[in-house]
């Protein structure tokens, strides 16, 4: 398309280039007037100033041939331009287009989890593209809200990866809800990419784990066994209010207020951590001021509230550290 276009306007140009020298020489115009002439015959606005009713055979000739070639020649310029313009809004609507981005991340699946995957990784201000099958999933246009370019089609396709632009991609997150398709999205990016960082959603534990070890994709995830451990703990604990595995232990993370007389009142966050055998994430004091990552030489007063990681284990000893004694 493009293409023919400049060959269009080339043609246009030279046109309208041998109209000037035409009329500048055979009506004897100066160059100004040949070139107003020229115009206005082109664009069919004469205003009957100079016309070629009294100019030779051979010019009024020229000037059937200009108008008719100017004409078909302009069609042809409005009809590239229009075409042009409605492929790009179409392609902008039905996610047809190839992405131009480098260097982003490729979101496979527009679920619950896959939407709330787009949302941190915007926060992180991190450039995303994500591939969705339903054009009537109700999260595309939360995710189009976001900025974020969207290709609607069928990720098993190596087409569908390509026009992601896979091939300069960091990494490509699988986060559909069906395992073997976030398996077959991830090796199908390995062959186009060897070295390309694949993050696969699983929900089959079992499963996870064998992927890691037979394919080498190390950040397998399975949602049921990152999820599990919360649900049973939090409904054991109410403190718990998440967990991760770091390799095959399990880590929590609770949230305590610091009771008036309790053990942790009046220490140190590093005497907490050395205490209790605790990491100490967040600390917020009583008006709402939160501190991430706070420094060892932070006191703990009554009434603060402290987000910490630690193991099942030690869950019942920092909870009975934090209630008054």
């Amino acid at each position: 398309m493009r293409k023919t276009f400049l060959v269009v306007v080339t043609l246009f140009g030279l046109l309208v280039l041998t109209s000037v020298v035409v009329f500048r020489n055979g009506l004897g115009l100066s160059w100004l007037d040949s070139v107003y002439f020229t115009v206005s015959t082109v664009m069919t606005v004469g205003y009957g100033d100079i016309n070629l009713q009294n100019a030779p055979p051979g010019v009024k000739v020229f000037g059937i041939f200009l108008m008719l070639s100017s004409a078909a020649l302009m069609a042809a310029t409005i009809g590239i331009l229009t075409d042009t313009i409605l492929k790009i809004r179409l392609e902008q609507i039905l996610g047809l287009r190839k992405v131009r981005m480098k260097n982003h991340i490729v979101l496979c699946g527009l679920g619950h989890v896959g939407i709330r995957v787009l949302e941190q990784v915007c926060k992180l201000g991190e450039p995303v593209v994500v591939i969705e099958k339903d054009e009537s999933n109700r999260f595309i246009g939360e995710a189009k809200a976001m900025g974020v370019a969207v290709v609607v089609a069928d990720v098993r396709l190596a087409s569908t990866l390509e026009r992601a632009n896979i091939r300069e991609a960091r990494s490509i997150i699988a986060a559909t809800d069906d395992d073997l398709l976030n398996l077959e999205v991830a090796l199908n990016a390995r062959e186009v990419r060897p070295d390309i960082r694949v993050v696969l959603r699983m929900f089959d534990h079992n499963l996870a784990s064998k992927i890691r070890s037979g394919f080498g994709i190390k950040t397998t995830f399975s949602t049921s066994a990152l999820a599990a451990p919360a649900f049973a703990m939090a409904a054991v604990e109410p403190a718990v209010v998440g967990s991760f595995y770091l390799g095959e232990d399990l880590v929590l993370i609770l949230q305590l207020v610091i009771a008036e007389g309790s053990e942790l009142a009046g220490v140190t966050v590093d005497a907490i951590s050395k205490r209790g055998g605790i990491a100490v994430l967040c600390h917020e004091d009583a008006s709402g001021e939160k501190h991430l990552h706070p420094a060892e030489t932070q006191v703990v007063k009554a009434g603060d509230r402290l987000t910490v990681s630690a193991t099942p284990q030690d869950c019942p000893k920092i909870k009975a550290m934090s209630v008054a004694r």
